[in-house]
């Protein structure tokens, strides 16, 4: 059963896709967030966040990552449909525009109140910029992703008509960009070489791969939304391509996971083998084991395989667990390999560490609402996108 469209034109009323209860609830988060915000702005950073010397990257770094890595995959299966023909992506070419742009704005809104001066920092981007330092290229990539993805916007939505010639060679550059700024996001915990557990490659492969993963989940998780679990006959072979996609991005991930691990196990360099030992049998034991392995690994794939991505509203269901574990594989990314110190926490050390000789972070609530204002950004901007535009893509 498709939704409902009055007229086949830029505004639509779509009567029968329940946006409201999303867009009421993203009210809801923006106000929460929107709190936070001025706690920020009157206290400080140091006030209302609970980052501190031993771990300065926390919460909203991992929220970042994971709503602009998840757009980039996005954009890279809109790629996929522009640039390369795959039309069973090509009929949900719309939506995957919109997504991308719209989760892409969101972790903008993560990074700003991360930073503790945003519009000193543009200024300074672009008056002086350090070339040299991988984290200036993460800004400029994204920033110019946004930019083609907006242009990808318009011309989805340009009531002259699609040029598939434009189209294609927009859809290729996003998906370029993106998968550029993403590897590049990895480099920038890569090219540490002081934290041992980002130092290589790894982090540059896993979060390309896990975004895609994120891309095909959140797609099948929103058809499963707008459609009320009734997918449309002539939209099922994309959501199939989209469970096949994802369980094969699942795999590699779980061989990523194990060679990870397994380096870090056997030849126990200091401070990445601290940090998997948290994961596994310390602090971060439970996010790694409930969210990482079973909601982010196990319980999608074995949907995906023992259903062979053919029913509709199991994949929804798959693309649920999926995007709550990646929270968690975002949340532990970020925070363990902060909590083995960089140099021993005796008395006058001025190293603040636990019994256990690790740092210890815990999200302050402050930071937990300006993750509910990126959610609330989300819920708003494209549930009422989806109520008041045509995301319909007649023909590709």
């Amino acid at each position: 059963m498709s939704a409902h469209v009055e007229k086949k034109s830029f505004f639509s009323v779509n009567k029968e896709i329940p946006a409201y209860p999303f867009i009421f609830i993203g009210l809801i988060l923006l106000a929460i967030g929107g709190i936070a915000v001025l706690q920020v702005l009157m206290k400080g950073h140091e006030a209302v966040y609970a980052v501190n010397r031993e771990v300065p990257w926390g919460l909203l770094i991992a929220t970042y990552a994971y709503f602009v890595i998840t757009s980039t995959g996005l954009a890279f299966i809109g790629g996929l449909a522009h640039a390369f023909g795959y039309e069973k992506y090509g009929k949900i070419s719309k939506r995957i525009v919109v997504m991308a742009f719209v989760i892409l704005l969101t972790g903008f809104t993560q990074i700003g109140m991360e930073i503790g001066h945003p519009i000193r920092l543009m200024i300074y981007l672009i008056l002086s910029p350090n070339l040299r330092a991988p984290i200036v290229w993460m800004g400029v990539f994204y920033s110019i992703e946004l930019v083609i993805l907006a242009i990808e916007l318009y011309l989805v939505f340009n009531p002259k008509g699609t040029s598939h010639t434009a189209s294609a060679i927009v859809g290729f550059f996003a998906l370029l960009v993106g998968t550029v700024a993403t590897s590049n996001l990895g480099y920038v915990f890569g090219s540490l070489n002081a934290r041992p557990f980002y130092h290589g490659i790894y982090f540059s492969t896993f979060l390309v791969v896990s975004g895609i993963t994120a891309g095909a989940a959140m797609l099948m998780l929103i058809h499963n939304i707008v459609y009320k679990g009734r997918i449309p006959s002539d939209l099922e072979e994309s959501m199939t391509a989209l469970g096949k996609l994802m369980g094969m991005g699942i795999g590699m991930m779980m061989f990523l996971y194990f060679w990870k691990i397994m380096s870090s196990l056997y030849t126990e360099p200091k401070g990445a083998y601290e940090a998997i030992l948290a994961l596994l049998k310390g602090p971060l034991s439970l996010n790694f084991w409930i969210g990482e392995v079973l909601l982010a690994v196990v319980l999608p794939l074995l949907i995906i395989v023992v259903t062979k991505a053919k029913s509709m509203k199991a994949l929804g269901v798959a693309g649920f667990f999926y995007m709550i574990g990646l929270f968690f594989t975002r949340y532990d990314f970020i925070v363990a390999g902060q909590l083995p110190p960089m140099r021993a926490g005796y008395e006058g050390s001025g190293v603040h560490t636990t019994i256990s000789g690790l740092a210890h972070y815990s999200p302050s609530i402050g930071e937990w609402m300006i993750f509910a204002l990126g959610w609330g950004v989300f819920l708003f901007l494209y549930f009422a996108a989806e109520k008041f535009l045509n995301l319909e893509t007649e023909h590709h």
